[in-house]
């Protein structure tokens, strides 16, 4: 009863914080990643330090990533931000002054070439470290700006181009999605979905989650605030949240297994880290920004035809 008061309510602080920090203003969904992604970076150089041989040179990895990767953030959030006309933000001198300085309306700069670069910056670090295993280091650095660094910084580009709202409602889908299967599992589940790597995760738990989540999807065409998106077109949405969340949560399951650990860390009380929390959300957000991607492209198809049928 204990465990269960405690997750219910670190829960119920974790929503709360996510629901403000996303909805109130831009600067405090600024704030908000910029935490999620130096937690997330700290936690997982933390666990897989085992993995990784100690450097010599006088700045550690993790806190040349974290850094690095912050200020990379930061920019692709000021970039994103810009007005579309590229005229600077008058009302607010702050945000004025870094538009004006940078000058650059190219918001998909940060993953154009800044992130790959970041990327063989780490490549470069390794050669003063004088490890044994040069390779090894550089994969287990590199895991971490893919896994977290990119999903964050495309957040950015989700957040401006389809509100707050819209990226709420996207966690809301894969909240819905683990706490059904959660559920479904617990109540129903028999047949383990994969075994040798969350033998606790269940075919029937799975099913239940399919169900609810696309239950809850197929109305979100109703909320005016979520993009003006159809039945079918939140339900293919849904169909690849449920994909991605799962196979996202397998995958830091395969990671917790291969380094001996039951969570990431303990930032929530009663469920573990930040890896823990956000391991879904960060392998599902590419496919969501690529799937909107497409469903904009159907949408244009369509316009053009309509106009040459006139």
């Amino acid at each position: 009863m204990k465990t269960l008061f405690t997750r219910t309510a670190s829960g119920i602080v974790f929503l709360a914080i996510m629901v403000a920090g996303i909805l109130w203003n831009q600067y405090s969904f600024a704030l908000l990643f910029t935490i999620i992604l130096a937690g997330t970076l700290n936690e997982y150089f933390n666990i897989t330090a085992v993995k990784r041989e100690a450097g010599k040179v006088k700045i550690p990895v993790k806190w040349f990533v974290i850094v690095l990767s912050v200020i990379v953030y930061l920019k692709s959030f000021v970039l994103s931000s810009l007005p579309a006309s590229g005229l600077p933000d008058l009302d607010n001198k702050l945000l004025a002054f870094f538009q004006v300085l940078l000058r650059l309306r190219d918001t998909n700069l940060p993953m154009d070439a800044i992130v790959p670069g970041l990327v063989f910056i780490i490549f470069a670090y390794e050669l003063f470290t004088g490890s044994e295993n040069p390779f090894a280091n550089i994969g287990w650095n590199v895991i971490a700006i893919f896994w977290v660094l990119v999903p964050i910084v495309l957040t950015n580009q989700l957040y401006f181009q389809h509100g707050g709202a819209f990226l709420l409602a996207v966690f809301a889908l894969i909240w819905i999605y683990d706490s059904a299967s959660y559920a479904s599992g617990s109540l129903f589940g028999k047949h383990p979905l994969f075994p040798r790597v969350s033998p606790k995760k269940t075919i029937e738990g799975m099913i239940g989650g399919v169900f609810f989540t696309l239950l809850f999807a197929f109305f979100f065409n109703l909320c005016p605030y979520l993009g003006g998106y159809s039945n079918i077109e939140w339900i293919v949405i849904a169909v690849v949240i449920i994909f991605a969340a799962t196979f996202g949560d397998l995958v830091e399951s395969l990671l917790k297994r291969s380094l001996n650990l039951k969570d990431s860390g303990s930032i929530m009380p009663g469920h573990g880290g930040f890896l823990d929390r956000f391991d879904a959300y960060f392998f599902t957000i590419p496919f969501v920004v690529a799937i909107l991607w497409m469903i904009a492209q159907v949408h244009n198809m369509l316009l053009i035809f309509d106009y040459l049928n006139k």
